[in-house]
């Protein structure tokens, strides 16, 4: 299947059972956290994330945060390490790469620099809504840190978040926290938060992507061009979206700086 990411094709392939038609719209029988925001048609928003001493916090804090997982694999870094060079540090060992992305796929948040509530006041004022960063599912209170290294198979695929247990009710924050630009930030299908599941082909089950194997089901067909966008937000800026948009798929097209990024999901406080 052949995508357009900001109008630049795209190859993109994935191996799995196709699915069943589906007609039903997920986020019909769902509480959508973007209704009645200004960015609700599109699903998702960019915009200012935290004022300036609190946003340095945060992100030297999580700096330091992947600098101690690329330790505990084994790899010796200094403290002033440039993350955006992980892919040197790792070099093309698929052994130290897998021993760092086990370590962020869920963290507590407790290991969060700030308070988690600094992020939900924002987030919530964002969603116009009280929200909170408990997923009611399973009681858990996690972040993720994603890295994708330049011309890897390390993004996920395209894909809703949902069509995974406990993420239903929800919306989620991408920040960037290093090597995060309109050649590598996350991607998205605007609007696809609405569509039927009939309006794609997906995998029954996890996808191989690109070779490799991934416990998410993703997009395997689509009748029509899918039009990918990266909204690209800024250092200072956080992208939030529905779990519900088609989205993933994010190769990292820099030539030489790895994507890392701060990835959390919050459900209603009401």
């Amino acid at each position: 299947m052949k995508v357009n990411i900001n109008n630049k094709a795209v190859e993109y392939r994935i191996e799995g059972e196709a699915d069943a038609p589906d007609q039903q719209v997920l986020l019909a029988t769902a509480q959508d956290l973007t209704a009645g925001t200004d960015w609700a048609a599109q699903g998702y928003t960019v915009a200012e994330f935290l004022p300036a001493a609190e946003l340095q916090q945060l992100q030297r804090g999580l700096y330091q945060l992947v600098r101690e997982f690329m330790r505990h694999a084994g790899l010796a870094v200094a403290d002033d390490f440039d993350i955006s060079q992980y892919h040197h540090a790792v070099g093309d060992s698929k052994e130290l790469h897998l021993a760092v992305i086990n370590q962020i796929k869920e963290i507590s948040q407790t290991r969060l620099p700030l308070p988690a509530s600094v992020l939900e006041q924002r987030v919530s004022a964002l969603c116009g809504r009280p929200v909170q960063a408990l997923n009611p599912w399973d009681n858990g209170r996690w972040f993720h840190l994603r890295i994708v290294r330049p011309n890897q198979p390390d993004n996920n695929p395209l894909h809703r978040d949902v069509w995974l247990p406990d993420y239903d009710d929800c919306v989620n924050i991408y920040a960037p926290l290093a090597g995060s630009t309109a050649n590598s930030s996350l991607t998205l299908v605007p609007g696809s938060h609405w569509w039927p599941e009939s309006r794609v082909v997906r995998t029954r089950g996890g996808a191989v992507y690109n070779g490799v194997a991934f416990t998410v089901p993703a997009v395997k067909e689509s009748e029509e061009p899918l039009q990918i966008i990266r909204p690209n937000p800024a250092p200072h800026e956080v992208l939030v979206f529905s779990p519900y948009l088609l989205h993933g798929g994010a190769v990292n097209l820099n030539a030489d700086a790895t994507r890392v990024s701060l990835e959390m999901r919050f459900w209603p406080a009401d």
